[in-house]
């Protein structure tokens, strides 16, 4: 079925999409844990616990969306993380020798490092110009959830499908 079988007003029906994609990032903001703050001197840590906010925000998509939507990836030594959803991709490498996080993918490629100030695991573009939008702008799992689902759709209700009168 498309949209617009499902509803023929198109007001009703992009104002359902705007719901949805706040439904989506209300649950993104709930599921993700702020972190455990670490000591950023060590970008192997701080990626770790990047890692892990983003491992238990995946699950929590993962319980709205269908249990295969999000795939989270963790290696070790050295530590190296994956998220794919539905055709994008993110990666998160980390470069010991310079303490430095690289980021491929979903328009966030660059080098980045750890924010000292920040109170969650938040990473900073290094590979922007000052003049350049987004510049000074933290990257947080939260952040990184939201852009990879941004145009996710939640699954119909199935009472809406159902036969006869809705019972409040």
């Amino acid at each position: 079925m498309d949209e617009s079988s499902e509803n023929p007003n198109p007001i009703v029906a992009m104002a359902m999409k705007i719901r949805a994609r706040k439904d989506i990032e209300t649950a993104i903001e709930a599921g993700t844990p702020p972190g455990e703050r670490s000591d950023t001197a060590d970008a192997t840590v701080s990626l770790g616990a990047f890692g892990d906010a983003l491992a238990i925000g995946a699950r929590r998509l993962n319980s709205i969306l269908g249990s295969s939507a999000m795939t989270y990836v963790r290696f070790e030594r050295p530590l190296r993380i994956r998220l794919r959803y539905a055709g994008k991709r993110v990666t998160f490498d980390v470069d010991e020798p310079r303490q430095l996080v690289s980021v491929r993918g979903l328009d966030f490629d660059g080098e980045y490092q750890f924010d000292p100030s920040a109170p969650t695991p938040a990473l900073i573009n290094l590979s922007l110009l000052s003049t350049e939008a987004g510049y000074g702008s933290a990257l947080t799992p939260t952040t990184v959830l939201k852009k990879i689902a941004e145009d996710t759709k939640l699954p119909r209700p199935a009472h809406l499908d159902a036969v006869g009168p809705i019972v409040l």
